[in-house]
């Protein structure tokens, strides 16, 4: 099971292709128009939205540290990558044919969120890794 775990870690053709499919999806639901009869929603006192930024950006870094695992600084070009895509999603919010706004509040979410899933799995692959070899 654990030599099946690896060989699915470094597959790196896999992650490459999740993370272009992530980042079209992330993408879609950045810059789609929100529903006009949409509600703020809060999870204990967080933002509903800022949980979904975090969570969305956590998984893309995710995605794209197993894409780059193979990769000499694969760590910083994913935190690096999911970090640009947020700013740049945020920054193309502000054109008015999105019907969108751009949030600081979200980018650190973003931001936070890219972090953490790089750190995060980072600590996983470590891990892992001393089990497997």
């Amino acid at each position: 099971m654990q030599k099946r775990i690896r060989l699915l870690l470094l597959n790196d053709r896999l992650f490459k292709f999740l993370s272009v499919l992530a980042t079209l999806i992330v993408i879609y639901f950045s810059l789609k128009s929100p529903n006009p009869n949409s509600k703020n929603w809060y999870f204990l006192i967080i933002r509903g939205d800022f949980l979904l930024h975090f969570i969305c950006y956590f998984g893309l870094s995710s995605i794209y540290f197993y894409a780059f695992l193979n990769i000499q600084n694969g760590r910083f070009y994913a935190l690096l990558l999911s970090i640009i895509v947020g700013i740049l999603l945020e920054i193309l919010q502000i054109i008015p044919f999105f019907r969108r706004f751009f949030d600081f509040q979200d980018l650190i979410s973003n931001i936070i969120g890219a972090i953490g899933g790089v750190f995060l799995n980072k600590l996983f692959s470590i891990k892992t890794t001393n089990k497997l070899f």
